[in-house]
């Protein structure tokens, strides 16, 4: 609360008759920033088409089905593709990405673009699964039977006092088949590395409510567990060993630990649990799309079936030798383009604190990333005989910077702007938005009742209440009127008189 209001505030507590100033609305305000504009123009024409049409035929913005293409493209190159503006500096494609929405807002509608496409990937890729399996239980029979005789003539050398025979090769049983996959929902993160083992090029975590999974941090391993640092390490795309016990000799060891992330999450839930406690990074790696609700409208166009999986299955057969990813070169004047980027990055880093910064020094690592991304969705433009990108050049630079100055980052400030908000702050404008949604509104408000109230501003203790009064006081939607229940001693009420322009019906 600035002092000047507060200074204000105190005076009228110190006269309830005081004429009232007329309230400050920006405090109801959802949205603390204007969102950007989804910048199609920066998208090659076939995808910024099938992106807005998509879009309306999902009853979505375009932000959330853009931002799950370019996660789920992101995903199936993988580990096949890195990129590398010069020496010393390389980095997979996984993107984190988060739609940022009411419950109405269209976020499930956008990711299931990315779903129901990779669902078909994997079913696709596990047509051979039952032969897989007789395989697997042939050759573990066959193990059976070997260790059994050569155990049986280990035993009749001992018996003879003759040196035993070495363990042959085939009496160990071997590991049972795992499915080929390319997404999964809510994994432990022993089987996420399993499963990384199991499908080098990288996988999508994707997560209809974003609050689950982070709610669900460290669940078996209590605060001090591994599960942040685990997805931490999958961004880099680097080495991951865990060496446990239980593992013994057939323990996980994965080159390259690449998870990408799509997930939706609720405005709300992005402060109270993404960006609470230490600032670790883990807010800093994703991009965020917060567009603002549209009207429901039956849609008038569709795009052609098929599309993105059709895309996916074509970034699948980027030729390849696991582990090692095949490095990308930055050619021409992508390089420069690149050092320019990290300059500008760098500038506003300058004027940016707190959690705003540490999202802006991720700023060229995304840039870098995007390029990558894309120039393989400029390729699948083109004709299926074309050969994929040898090299990234300035023109996949310059989209993807453009897209993040003018999109990511005015996104991020948005996003930010709210979220990052002190929590008496944040209450104060929640409980404005509840008050202006009740009809008739009441002309006095008690913080006692307001917080076991059903349906109420949900701000769960009082101490939060009385903080989230003073911010309302202070922007003179109300003012203390202390009254003591009865006529004889005893506690006074936290009763708060509403501005009488608010309790008008027509007040917004």
């Amino acid at each position: 609360m600035p002092d000047d209001m507060r200074d204000a505030f105190d005076g009228l507590r110190r006269s309830n008759n005081a004429p009232w100033p007329d309230p400050d609305m920006s405090l109801a305000a959802r949205d603390v920033l204007p969102p950007p504009q989804w910048p199609r123009d920066l998208f090659p024409p076939a995808w910024g088409g099938f992106i807005a049409q998509a879009a309306e035929a999902r009853g979505c913005p375009p932000d959330f089905v853009g931002l799950c293409v370019l996660a789920a493209a992101a995903a199936r190159i993988g580990n096949a593709r890195w990129g590398s503006p010069w020496g010393g500096w390389r980095e997979p494609t996984t993107l984190w990405a988060a739609a940022v929405g009411l419950p109405s807002s269209g976020k499930s509608g956008g990711m299931d673009e990315a779903a129901d496409a990779l669902a078909a990937i994997e079913a696709e890729a596990n047509t051979d699964w039952e032969e897989r399996c007789r395989e697997y239980r042939t050759r573990k029979q066959e193990a059976r039977e070997i260790r059994e005789r050569w155990e049986g003539e280990v035993k009749a050398a001992v018996k003879g006092s003759t040196p035993p025979p070495m363990e042959p090769a085939g009496a160990r049983e071997p590991d049972p088949p795992a499915r080929r996959r390319a997404m999964t929902t809510d994994p432990t993160i022993e089987k996420a590395g399993r499963m990384a083992a199991d499908n080098p090029r990288g996988l999508l975590l994707l997560r209809d409510e974003l609050a689950g999974w982070l709610g669900g941090m460290d669940r078996y391993g209590g605060a001090g567990g591994a599960d942040r640092p685990f997805w931490l390490q999958s961004y880099g795309g680097r080495r991951w060993v865990p060496d446990r016990v239980k593992d013994g000799d057939r323990g996980v060891e994965v080159p390259h630990l690449t998870w990408g992330i799509l997930g939706a999450i609720q405005p709300d839930r992005v402060a109270s649990l993404l960006m609470a406690g230490d600032d670790d990074g883990l807010a800093a790696r994703f991009l965020y799309a917060w567009p603002a609700t549209i009207k429901p409208a039956r849609p008038r166009n569709a795009p052609p079936a098929g599309t993105l999986l059709d895309a996916l299955r074509r970034l699948e057969t980027l030729p390849w030798t696991p582990p090692e990813p095949v490095m990308l070169p930055f050619v021409g004047g992508a390089p420069d383009a690149m050092q320019e980027w990290r300059e500008e990055a760098a500038a506003l880093e300058a004027e940016a604190s707190g959690l705003f910064l540490s999202w802006l020094g991720k700023l060229p690592g995304f840039a870098l990333r995007l390029a990558v991304v894309f120039a393989h969705l400029d390729w699948l433009t083109k004709a299926e005989a074309a050969p994929p990108p040898a090299a990234v050049d300035a023109d996949a630079v310059a989209r993807a910077c453009g897209f993040l100055s003018e999109y990511a980052v005015p996104m991020a400030r948005r996003l930010f702007g709210e979220a990052a908000l002190p929590e008496a702050e944040r209450d104060g404008r929640r409980l404005a938005r509840w008050y202006l949604r009740q009809n008739p509104r009441p002309a006095v408000l008690n913080a006692k009742a307001l917080r076991r109230m059903a349906g109420g501003p949900n701000i769960p203790t009082a101490e939060r209440m009385d903080a989230a009064l003073a911010e309302l006081a202070a922007g003179w939607w109300c003012r203390p009127a202390p009254l003591r229940a009865g006529d004889g001693p005893g506690r006074t009420r936290k009763d708060w008189a509403m501005n009488p322009v608010l309790i008008s019906a027509g007040a917004l």
